[in-house]
């Protein structure tokens, strides 16, 4: 009989499966956009809250501020964002998305709603509802412990 523990632990392998293929796909799919998924998450946050602050990238990506500005950095090069002075301080510079950006956006939505719908098609919407409620259950649980 399987315990509870090593049930946990199929669950967990189970889950970093999960990830992992969701991130191979991801690289296949935004590869003609040469992009990676980190990149193509960061525009999607830089659109939807344009005049953002590199701090601001780090803190919702839980990536270190050397690791968000190098990435900046590549994407401003590629002229998909562009970083302005902050008209208060001089040392913040804010972050927004260009017009090449924003096109380079609605295809990564694009993207990512094909995917998404590959990926569901053969699976109930009560499934999905079922995992997603367990999971909300499980991190929360998580969080309790963590404080």
């Amino acid at each position: 009989m399987t315990t509870k523990s090593e049930k946990f632990n199929q669950m967990n392998q189970q889950l970093r499966l999960y990830m992992r293929n969701s991130h191979h796909l991801a690289v296949k799919y935004l590869a003609d956009l040469n992009l990676t998924p980190q990149q193509a998450r960061t525009l999607e946050f830089i659109k939807q809250n344009p005049g953002s602050i590199q701090r601001e990238l780090a803190d919702f990506f839980h990536l270190r501020g050397a690791s968000v500005a190098n990435m900046v950095k590549n994407l401003e090069r590629d002229g998909l964002i562009l970083r302005k002075n902050d008209p208060i301080s001089a040392r913040i510079k804010r972050i927004y998305i260009t017009e090449k950006g924003a096109k380079i956006v609605e295809k990564i939505f694009q993207i990512f709603q094909t995917t998404s719908n590959q990926v569901t098609k053969d699976f109930p919407t009560e499934k999905i509802d079922q995992l997603t409620n367990l999971l909300s259950d499980l991190n929360h649980h998580l969080e309790k412990i963590i404080k």
